[in-house]
């Protein structure tokens, strides 16, 4: 009676397992889906706290965003920049934010040095977050808190 037993164990065991898997992968699916929708709100919250705070700043012109596709200026995109140290360690991060012209204001100072950027578009545009990759541009900041003026390209979605 205990063979069985434990035949049955290792049938009901084996028969349950893909349900058991099945649901599993149903549920990281659903948990994969609700941290996406998360960051996506976060995002757009984040966005729009960004350009409201720098609607009405001036200053000489930190970098240009111009359409990867096109090359006409993008107006809307948040250019986030971090100092990359002589060590290649973090040393800030900074948000500006482009007018219709696509240049980005320098209204604050920075720590002169250079700096890897991501830009990212308004959520509801047709372009896509861009990171900066190799080959692309630092944007440079002089001793003196000027910058080259940089052209970086922002990337269009999928089907934009």
């Amino acid at each position: 009676m205990l063979f069985t037993q434990r035949k049955r164990i290792r049938l009901f065991s084996l028969l349950a397992t893909p349900a058991i898997a099945a649901s599993i992968f149903a549920f990281v699916q659903f948990k994969h889906r609700e941290a996406n929708t998360q960051r996506a709100i976060n995002r757009a919250a984040f966005y729009q706290r960004v350009v409201k705070e720098q609607a009405k700043v001036t200053g000489p012109p930190l970098a240009k965003v111009v359409a990867i596709d096109s090359g006409e200026p993008v107006e809307g995109t948040i250019i986030g920049m971090t100092l990359i140290g002589p060590d290649g360690g973090d040393g800030g991060f900074y948000c500006f934010v482009t007018q219709e012209s696509g240049l980005a204001p320098l209204h604050r100072p920075l720590t002169p040095g250079r700096y890897q950027y991501h830009l990212e578009p308004d959520p509801d545009s047709r372009f896509d977050r861009t990171e900066w990759r190799r080959n692309q541009p630092y944007i440079i900041v002089a001793s003196d808190g000027t910058t080259t003026v940089p052209t970086l390209q922002l990337e269009v979605a999928a089907g934009g």
